[in-house]
Parts: structure tokens; sequence; C-alpha cells
């Protein structure tokens, strides 16, 4: 295959992904487009991950193998240095990828050509089942991601000029939530999108790394909303900062006091957003009242429904736009 020629280049870090290994990769060549190159940085593996690897005789595959283990970010950074492709995916070793997801995503990217970074739909399995719903214009998806990351990693698709032209890259100083980061930063200077499709089963179990570093997960998901607030500049007291942590998890059982305070934060958000329009002024005010509202509802008790009629009361002109957001939040 001519390098010139190469239509995706994928993009793969692995470390001791045997038991999975086998769906992920058969997954990819049972594609619907062939016109690819993998890249596979193994990260010091101690089973027989690079075993699996060398048994398919690919030479579209392109195995690099560490001296020393450097984690997920800095080997995403280290494949991104080889791609050749007009576009680029992201892939793991325990998920799969249904057989038209690159087609999917090369056709919505050509057909919405100022998009530059995009994900896909996913059907969470293994330890969960759940299908994501996540969708919405670039500027929604980007006021989303104020509150948490809306774009599945593993199911990263983008242009290579992202790349070798506008120079982004991984954050090398987040272990984990690089994606999350990273994806905020595209989003402020280029348009994002999801697949309306659901294109990636997305397995969920112990060994991943949001499960073995969650408390570092949610220290680096702190920081880009706080990279966020920055940008608005905008300074939280730690009564503010925790709320804002309790919405991005959705945690329950809160007070009404509260889910008030998530929605004075909102307020806060748009008077910051005044100064820099970063955000879209009618997304930003209106997503996030989704969100809280989302929120609010599967909070499931008395006292969380109360408030939802309070937040309500405050953000709605009329009775049907009141019962359009709650329809839609139900949806969830």
């Amino acid at each position: 295959m001519e390098q010139n020629n190469i239509l995706v280049s994928i993009i793969m870090s692995v470390y001791n992904d045997e038991k999975y290994l086998n769906e992920a990769l058969d997954s990819i060549f049972a594609q619907t487009i062939q016109n690819f190159e993998l890249i596979i940085i193994d990260d010091c593996s101690t089973d027989d991950t690079v075993k699996i690897i060398e048994s398919y005789h690919d030479k579209r595959i392109r195995l690099m193998v560490n001296d020393k283990n450097e984690g997920l970010t800095k080997n995403l950074n280290k494949a991104l240095k080889y791609v050749r492709g007009k576009y680029i995916a992201r892939m793991d070793g325990d998920d799969r990828s249904r057989p038209q997801r690159f087609e999917k995503q090369i056709e919505f990217l050509e057909e919405n050509q100022d998009l530059m970074l995009i994900s896909c739909r996913t059907h969470m399995f293994g330890e969960e089942d759940l299908i994501s719903d996540i969708q919405g214009t670039p500027k929604q998806l980007q006021t989303m991601m104020l509150i948490r990351p809306v774009l599945a990693h593993p199911g990263f698709m983008m242009r290579r000029e992202l790349i070798e032209v506008h120079g982004f890259q991984y954050d090398e100083t987040y272990r984990s939530a690089q994606d999350y980061n990273f994806a905020v930063r595209v989003a402020r200077e280029f348009s994002i999108g999801i697949t309306k499709e659901i294109l990636l089963d997305y397995r969920v179990h112990k060994k991943q790394v949001s499960s073995k570093f969650s408390g570092e997960q949610m220290n680096n998901a702190s920081r880009v909303r706080n990279m966020q607030l920055d940008w608005l500049g905008i300074q939280l007291n730690s009564e503010q900062r925790d709320v804002l942590e309790k919405w991005a998890r959705e945690v329950k059982n809160v007070s009404p006091d509260e889910y008030k305070e998530a929605y004075r934060l909102i307020n806060i958000f748009v008077q910051g957003n005044l100064k820099t329009y970063i955000y879209s002024e009618k997304e930003l005010k209106e997503e996030l009242i989704k969100l809280l509202i989302q929120w609010i509802i599967r909070g499931k008790s008395v006292t969380s429904l109360k408030t939802l009629g309070w937040i309500l009361g405050l953000s709605c002109n009329n009775l049907k736009l009141l019962c359009i957001k709650i329809y839609e939040m139900l949806k969830y």
C-alpha cells in the first residue's frame, strides 16, 4: 500500500491485553474499510499480547515494543508521530469496533467538513449494559464538556491535519482523562461531533485505566473543568467546586440547596462567557440547564423532584417549554 494512499491510521496502546485482544483486532480486520494501517505500541506487556499481535502476519500492522512502561498518554503521542493516513482513529485492545465504524465515521467527516474531531455512540458491555445516547451540535457538545466528557475515547476519529498542521497532541501531564483534555482543547478552536450510529462496543471491566486509577481519573477530570473555568476567568470557592464535582458525577442524595447552587453556577458561567465568548450564549444556558435537570431527575427522590419545580420555574417561560424539557430528560 502506498503511503499517500492510506485512508485511516489506527493507533493503539496495549498492555497485558491478551484476554480480549483477539476480539479487538478481529473487529478491525473485519471493517468494511480495509485501506488502513494499524500502529500498535506495546507498553512492556508480560503476557502473550505481543505474540497475539505477531500471529496476524498482516503488513498493515506496525508494532513497536517499549523498553519501559510509558503509559497510555505518551504511547498515543508516540503513535501519532508515525501516522500516514488521511484520518486517525483510536482503538483499545479490549473493545470491539463494529464492521461499519470506519466507513460511517469517514462518511460523517466527509459530509461535515467543519468537523475536526468526532466519536460515535457506544454500547457499554461487560460489567455494565448501557447505550450512549449523547448527541448534539458542535456548540452543544462543547458546552456539555464544562460538566463532563462527551466523546468516547476509543471511538475517536480525527483529521490528520489536526496533528500535523495545528500541532495538537495529548497533554502528557495527564495519565488519565487525557481524552477529555484533548477534546476540550480541540472544541475551543474547531467543531467536534458524534455519529448517530452505535459503532463501538465499549467493554467495561476492572482492568481499565478509569477503574485502576479512579481517584486520579476524577482529579484529572476536575483539572479539565478548572481549565475551562480559567478560560472564562472564573474562580469558584470550595463550596461551589464541591457542588460542581457532585454535578459532574451525578451524586445522589444531595440537598435542595446544592441543586440550587448548581443553578447559580450556570449564571456564573454565563456571565463569565459574556467577557470571552468561548461558548455559544444560547447553547451555554440551555444545555447546562438540561444537564442539571437530568441530574435532578436521576436523583429519584421527592426532595430532588421538588427542587426540579423550582429550577424549571426559573428557567422555563411557559408550560409547553417546561414539558418539553422534562420529556427530553426522561428519555435518557
